[in-house]
């Protein structure tokens, strides 16, 4: 069933739908504008699917990027933590709101140039703005460094909204991710002003630690009217906050979602919950380790695959855990191939045979070829028979 398209006009009092001032200057690359009288707030209709998104919001008919848009790929060096970074985060807000009701936009309050000062090292005098801890002590930059490592990688903002008894969309809650380092990357200068690169591993306590302390001071800065010029405009709204945790840099799978709590309404940020999701890589010996039922059936899906062609095919999967149970299966197949004939017998036989393996969890398969352009698509849902596209 379709909702109908919500069509309601933004008046200027309600501040909540548009960007607030913040006590520092906008960046002049910043793509979002403040509302005003004369401009419309759409709302995209629903359209069927089974990991039911959030509807999007239009401003006078286009798409609402985020005051910080694009910062991410700066500061998160994997782009599938980056991916699940942003996606994990609504899987949590599904938790609270409902998706009947509230509508996703892009974060509008923590811009690019206040985000980058929350991002830096704390310095009282240069960067008191700074949630990363100050250096620490040492002889040299690089002892300073890895005594005091950087736990803080990035802080995504979502904004879900909600019609009002005027029927008026305004601000429902607001949304955090919280991004943080499993390894510091780091890098100093030597005497011949060349690069030196260096890492530091970080202990789960220490970044779930770190992690607490940074989202209750979000929340405390978004409460502050003092400190965003707003009137106590956040302080009638709930503000939830997930704590994430990114995989090294040299991951193919990506981080996930470790924490969650939630700042009721005029409150502080309440106890925290455990969020039970995890990736794992087929074949490997962590998954042959921690979930090897699961490590052998792929094992077998993955043989009968390669058995198809006389020659070897690489078959590499990705799955989600939930709650220590594998809900989602993603498979990757570089293929060379002599004809497009091949792909479509390929492709035609994998769907055939995912059933047979996969039958109470979606399946993905990506039939690519060497250069990694994609080939084919096969998509299996929970009980349905899978749907093939072949790439012309």
């Amino acid at each position: 069933m379709f909702k109908r398209w919500g069509l309601v006009t933004l008046p200027l009092a309600l501040l909540m739908a548009g960007c607030f001032p913040f006590s520092q200057d906008e960046p002049e690359n910043t793509e979002v504008e403040n509302p005003t009288n004369d401009q419309e707030i759409t709302i995209v209709p629903p359209v069927s699917s089974p990991e039911n998104y959030y509807q999007a919001i239009l401003m006078d008919g286009q798409y609402q990027s985020g005051k910080a848009r694009g910062f991410g790929t700066d500061v998160v060096y994997n782009r599938l933590d980056l991916d699940e970074l942003e996606m994990g985060l609504t899987r949590i807000a599904k938790e609270h709101f409902p998706q009947s009701e509230y509508s996703l936009r892009e974060g509008q309050f923590i811009n690019k140039e206040l985000l980058n000062n929350w991002l830096r090292r704390y310095d009282e005098e240069e960067n008191p703005l700074g949630l990363n801890p100050a250096l620490g002590s040492g002889d040299d930059l690089r002892a300073q460094e890895e005594n005091s490592p950087r736990t803080l990688s990035h802080i995504l903002e979502q904004n879900y909204m909600v019609e009002n008894e005027d029927g008026e969309i305004e601000l429902g809650a607001i949304v955090i991710g919280v991004s943080l380092n499993s390894v510091y990357n780091f890098r100093i200068t030597d005497e011949n002003g060349l690069y030196e690169f260096y890492s530091t591993p970080l202990e789960d306590s220490v970044t779930q630690e770190d992690g607490e302390r940074i989202a209750n001071e979000i929340v405390n800065r978004l409460r502050d009217q003092e400190f965003l010029d707003l009137d106590g405009a956040f302080n009638n709204i709930p503000i939830v906050v997930g704590l994430f945790r990114e995989q090294p840099r040299e991951s193919i799978i990506s981080g996930t979602y470790f924490q969650t709590a939630i700042a009721e309404p005029n409150s502080d940020l309440g106890s925290w919950s455990g969020i039970d999701e995890s990736t794992y890589l087929f074949p490997s010996d962590r998954a042959n380790q921690d979930v090897r039922d699961d490590s052998d059936e792929f094992g077998r899906f993955q043989e009968q695959i390669q058995n198809f062609f006389s020659t070897y095919v690489g078959v590499v999967g990705k799955g989600f855990y939930q709650n220590d149970r594998l809900t989602e299966l993603t498979v990757d197949i570089p293929l060379r191939y002599n004809g497009k004939t091949e792909i479509v017998a390929l492709t035609q036989f994998i769907a055939s045979i995912i059933p047979n393996y996969y039958d109470d969890i979606k399946v993905e398969v990506n039939v690519n070829s060497v250069s990694g352009e994609q080939e084919s698509l096969i998509v299996a849902e929970p009980g349905e028979e899978p749907f093939i596209h072949v790439m012309d």
